[in-house]
Order: structure tokens, then sequence, then C-alpha cells
């Protein structure tokens, strides 16, 4: 018997041996000499509040991971619940309503029209089939909510950053992800390129510096070996590793 890749009801080959399932994956690739804790999630989520979010609410991150997001946005006094693929997010339901399901082939634990807010960030590369993440994101969000998705743009790091982690897949440039997001029904998208470099949010006119740091051939950790301090290494690889940030909306 033939099976339709794109039904959801049978489970396939492919997704039962996914290594995203697995605890190693986030243990490896969110270690804490490869992903130290930083002020970063907690300096993103008070930006979105800011210009995409404006006010608190109900909000699902889709692509929990370490969970770094979901303690950012409670502290700014979000309701906050979360879904991932890895068996590593059980350790947070104490604290967080979260569910363990696979993203791109369950249903999510959620009813339709219950958020006000998505938020997934450097999730929609790993998936074969990301338009499903984005349609589930519209079902769960109330009408006139906002999703936020984030993922590398393609543009800025095809050349090698970009496979850094083995898992991606499916690259997306500016204007494909608008495509993308249209097509599944929502409205007002809008897609920017996005340095995740907190001084630049405050100091945009510092870009034309962070532009020529880019250009230049120097190496950075994780991507190449590297001597530079810590600091200065994050400031060479986020201005060459460009994100992609849509911010859409379900019609009223």
């Amino acid at each position: 018997m033939s099976i339709d890749p794109t039904d959801e009801s049978h489970p396939s080959k492919h997704q039962e041996q996914s290594v995203l399932k697995r605890s190693s994956y986030l243990d490896v690739t969110y270690s804490s000499t490869r992903a130290p804790l930083t002020e970063y999630p907690q300096r993103l989520a008070s930006w979105l509040l800011k210009n995409a979010f404006h006010t608190p609410g109900r909000l699902l991150d889709m692509g929990v991971g370490r969970g770094d997001h979901l303690q950012a946005f409670s502290n700014l006094g979000f309701d906050v619940a979360g879904v991932d693929t890895s068996p590593n997010i059980a350790a947070m339901s104490d604290k967080y309503e979260v569910h363990i399901a696979d993203l791109e082939h369950n249903p999510l634990p959620f009813p339709n029209n219950s958020f006000d807010y998505v938020f997934s960030k450097s999730v929609i590369e790993h998936m074969r089939y990301p338009d499903r993440l984005m349609s589930k994101a519209l079902d769960v969000l109330r009408p006139g909510g906002t999703a936020v998705l984030m993922t590398p743009s393609w543009e800025y790091n095809y050349w090698g950053p970009f496979y850094i982690d083995h898992t991606h897949v499916t690259p997306f440039t500016r204007p494909s992800l608008r495509d993308a997001l249209t097509i599944m029904g929502f409205t007002s998208v809008e897609v920017t390129y996005f340095y995740q470099l907190p001084f630049l949010w405050r100091y945009p006119f510092c870009k034309p510096l962070v532009w020529v740091l880019a250009a230049l051939p120097i190496p950075y950790r994780p991507y190449q070996s590297a001597p530079w301090p810590e600091g200065f290494n994050k400031l060479v690889r986020f201005s060459k590793e460009v994100m992609l940030m849509a911010i859409a909306r379900k019609a009223e």
C-alpha cells in the first residue's frame, strides 16, 4: 500500500528516525559550551513586545528548545505555552504548559483560536514541510492575532553557516518566506532582515560598520576555529549570519 507523504495520519520511516526526537540533539546543540545561557532571549522578547506584540497576552512558542524564550516572555507577563519535538521539554512541565509533539506531522495539542501570539525561532528550516507549521500557527491564533517566525536568511548563510546544523533542510529567502505565509492565509505579512546584535536595535545607524565587518574574511566559532574572546566572536558571527523575521497576522 502506498502512503501519501502529505497525510499526517500515517507516520513515515523518516519521521520515526528523526534525530530531532532524540534528547541528545538538544544536549549537543544547546550544550553549555556551544550555547551558554545569555541575556539575549530576554532582550529579544522585550524587543518583540515593543515592536510586534505591543501588549502581553497568551503566547505559544512553537519549537521550545531549551525553554529560554518561554522564560523570557513569561518574565514580561505573557501567559505562555509551548510545543516541541524533543522529549527534553518534559522537564519544563512543572513550570510551563508544554507538550511533546512533532510540529510537522502531529496535530497541535491546543484548540483553534486560543492564542493571541505565536512565536517560532529557528524551527522551520528543520522541516521538510514548513507550511504545516505555518498552517497550524494560523489555526491556533485568535482572529487578529500575530505570529513571529524567525529563520536564517539563505542570502546571508548559503555559503556555509546554514549547514552548521546538519538537520537544516529548508532554506528561506525574504520573498519565499513572505509568499509561504501569504499562501497559508496570513495577512499583513512583513519579512525583514534581522541582525541578532542588540546594540543595532538601539543604534541602527551603526549598520554600515557591521556591513564592513561582515565583508571581512574573519573566521569565527562554531563555523571555524578562531581565537577571539566570546564577545568579539559573537559580533563577527552575527554580522555575517543574518536572520529573517516575519511578522504576520490572522485576519479579524
